[in-house]
């Protein structure tokens, strides 16, 4: 089952979700100066040390997990000659159908991911509306939610093919 792409594909998003996370972190942390006259215009955008070493440490991570999961869907694609899947692909890798046990497994799953978001989305809303809140946080509030969505949907597939390997 952990071999199983379909197991390993919500991890996989969590992980890029976040680097994601600490990319926002230290971009949102930077000083940053605008001067737009008539005579000049100039940007600065200036890192602390931390923030500088965060920003790099997580853009030369995620180049380099993204490298591995390139090549985890290349050996997918070669196991699977008929579902090959792209890292581009408009409709999301969740729906990787290859039976109807899995489509049945998947549209539980999205349902689950729907029914949070349905509830999540207007109590994010609000607390937007009523606190003043950096970027960072909103940036912050949506990757939650994101990171949320894969959780959702992981437990839920590994649920149901923890149940179809015994």
């Amino acid at each position: 089952m952990k071999k199983d792409f379909r197991v390993q594909y919500p991890l996989w998003q969590m992980a890029f979700i976040v680097m994601f996370g600490f990319l926002a972190f230290s971009v949102t942390s930077a000083t940053t100066e605008l001067i737009n006259s008539t005579d000049e215009f100039s940007y600065s955008f200036e890192l602390a040390g931390f923030e500088s070493l965060l920003l790099f440490g997580s853009i030369s991570l995620t180049f380099i997990l993204g490298a591995i999961f390139a090549s985890k869907i290349a050996k997918h694609n070669k196991q699977h000659l008929t579902q090959k899947l792209t890292m581009w692909q408009i409709r999301p890798l969740e729906f990787l159908e290859q039976d109807e046990g899995m489509t049945h497994i998947t549209r539980k799953a999205a349902q689950k991911v729907y029914t949070f978001f349905v509830w999540a989305l207007p109590v994010l809303t609000a607390i937007y509306l009523v606190f003043e809140l950096s970027r960072f946080w909103m940036i912050f509030g949506i990757l939650i939610l994101a990171l949320m969505q894969y959780i959702i949907y992981y437990l839920e597939i590994r649920k149901y093919l923890r149940e179809v390997e015994d």
